[in-house]
């Protein structure tokens, strides 16, 4: 936080997804001034009143500068947030990203950014909200990038010249959660256990190599553990492993071996993982600090005609 320069703030922006969100006072220049983040997702609102929900976050912003004009990225715009949203179709930069937002008729300057949509070879549609922000953010300073943001359903996204040209999701998180809570496995897990650095990699090595027999090998953390070949505060890491190494043995299949470079974005710990499991599976990555997500957010509105050029 510069509380020095707050008084160049121009913007607020809000990356909002479904049960956390992290918002970001940015300067004229693109520099963010503040953030913010809080547990606020779209399942967390209480009596789903997102006025309120927007307010708690940027009051003392908007007290402190005016009503300044906010761009929300993110869950907000699903058809379950505040005001949904449309798709722009691939390739996207931020020229579509500013010609597609939605207005939020609440009485203040308020945009929804757009999603992105595509379609794979056999026609199976697949969508994003929010992670088209911080990818393009992420691939400013890169003519080719393939960013990879970890989450509940990670998503796999290249961009080229500033244009998300491709992505896929993995519901890896999704199936990670449900696998402990509601199958066999559930039996064996530990909630005090830590991730073994070397379990996690053992399962990245097996779910990279037996992809296409993943629940097969699924069922083995429970066998594993009944022959005494893997403990019980290791399930949820080993568990971990085999479902981001076939994500990632899923992602070469479309992508092949000749990956350009890598960038992950997103909380540390997940990060963490994920630059583990690539590096297992013999892939170079570095980690974005999303340094450029202030002047994203800039110049969507500027082209938005939000604010001057």
């Amino acid at each position: 936080m510069n509380q020095g320069s707050f008084s160049s703030a121009a913007l607020v922006a809000i990356d909002w997804g479904t049960t956390n969100r992290r918002g970001y006072l940015i300067d004229g220049r693109g520099n963010v001034l503040d953030s913010r983040n809080d547990e606020l997702g779209l399942v967390n609102i209480p009596d789903r009143n997102f006025e309120a929900a927007f307010g708690s976050l940027t009051d003392q912003w908007m007290t402190v500068h005016g009503s300044l004009p906010a761009l929300l990225s993110g869950m907000v715009g699903a058809s379950t947030g505040w005001v949904e949203t449309k798709y722009c179709v691939l390739p996207a930069g931020l020229d579509h990203l500013a010609e597609n937002l939605q207005p939020v008729d609440k009485g203040r300057p308020l945009w929804i950014v757009p999603g992105v949509m595509t379609r794979d070879e056999e026609n199976m549609p697949d969508v994003m909200r929010g992670e088209e922000t911080q990818a393009i953010s992420a691939g400013v300073s890169n003519k080719k990038l393939l960013v990879v943001a970890p989450g509940t359903h990670s998503k796999w996204i290249q961009v080229e010249n500033g244009h998300i040209v491709w992505f896929t999701t993995f519901m890896t998180g999704d199936m990670h959660a449900a696998i402990l809570d509601h199958t066999v496995v559930s039996q064996l897990k530990d909630f005090d256990a830590v991730v073994s650095p070397e379990i996690f990699s053992l399962g990245v090595k097996i779910g990279y190599a037996q992809n296409e027999n993943l629940t097969h090998v699924l069922f083995g953390a429970r066998t594993k553990v009944l022959f005494g070949d893997l403990d019980l505060k290791d399930v949820s890491g080993y568990l971990s492993g085999l479902l981001i190494g076939a994500e990632v043995a899923g992602a070469v299949s479309v992508l092949g071996d000749s990956l350009p470079n890598i960038s992950l974005i997103g909380s540390e710990h997940l990060c963490s993982l994920y630059r583990t499991a690539l590096q297992v599976c013999g892939m170079g990555v570095s980690h974005e600090d999303m340094g450029t997500i202030g002047e994203t957010y800039l110049n969507i509105a500027k082209r938005a005609g939000i604010l001057e050029q």
